[in-house]
């Protein structure tokens, strides 16, 4: 049996992972929200801060992922316990994965930060981002609290994202028909609306990850996927 000196040890070690997932939560939404803004603005300074950012983040996932690891080395976790602890790893994968697209973002921000995009475009593509931004933040505060229900909640609000994402591919596809002068910049615009949609798919495993964490076991439903962008053609019709 463990001894209350080495439980509460335990317990210390698992608030400073949260404590780490919460700082490296904030800094990959900090450069999402940045990388948007460059993107919508045409702030080329703006983007390649986020560009020169990247590795703070890197290193952000380097000593959560360490602390994690001397976590099962030296404590030794057991079922639910190495459960929380592994699934920070992931979490701490899907931060990074959100800091590269974030990266992404702003490297097509620099690509098109002369070109003026249609007011229409832009509020949808902001909306999408916001979406994301609000998803991401969700997720992580289910994962602080150990709130299941809150987790499943984020979890399903993942289709509003990909039915707006569907609807912005769409958009975007029937505009370069329409105005060829700007087929380069709404390519890039593409590319980016995937990236936020993809995003919001990491905010979801992270959601999945915070309800693995308070239920010992992952949601018992599979998450519908409502991305269509792969089966559209170009009429925005």
């Amino acid at each position: 049996m463990s001894s209350p000196h080495t439980v509460k040890a335990f317990d210390e070690d698992l608030k400073a992972l949260a404590r780490n997932v919460t700082a490296m939560g904030e800094f990959a939404g900090a450069q999402f929200s940045t990388a948007v803004r460059a993107l919508l603005h045409g702030d080329w300074t703006l983007a390649q801060q986020v560009i020169d950012h990247d590795r703070r983040l890197d290193a952000l996932r380097t000593e959560l992922s360490t602390a994690a690891a001397t976590v099962i080395a030296r404590r030794q976790p057991l079922a639910t316990d190495l459960t929380e602890v592994l699934a920070t790893f992931r979490i701490a994968e899907d931060l990074e994965r959100i800091g590269d697209l974030a990266k992404n973002i702003a490297k097509r921000a620099t690509a098109v930060a002369s070109t003026h995009f249609p007011e229409d475009i832009v509020e949808r593509l902001d909306r999408l981002a916001s979406l994301a931004s609000e998803h991401l933040k969700s997720a992580l505060d289910a994962f602080i609290a150990r709130d299941a229900e809150q987790a499943l909640i984020v979890r399903q609000q993942d289709e509003k994202i990909d039915t707006l994402y569907t609807q912005v591919f769409q958009e975007l596809v029937g505009r370069l028909s329409i105005d060829p002068t700007q087929t380069m910049g709404f390519v890039h615009l593409l590319f980016c609306a995937k990236n936020i949609e993809r995003i919001g798919d990491h905010a979801t495993h992270i959601a999945e990850a915070a309800y693995l964490i308070a239920t010992g076991h992952r949601p018992e439903s599979e998450r519908q996927r409502l991305d269509r962008s792969s089966t559209l053609g170009g009429d925005p019709a």
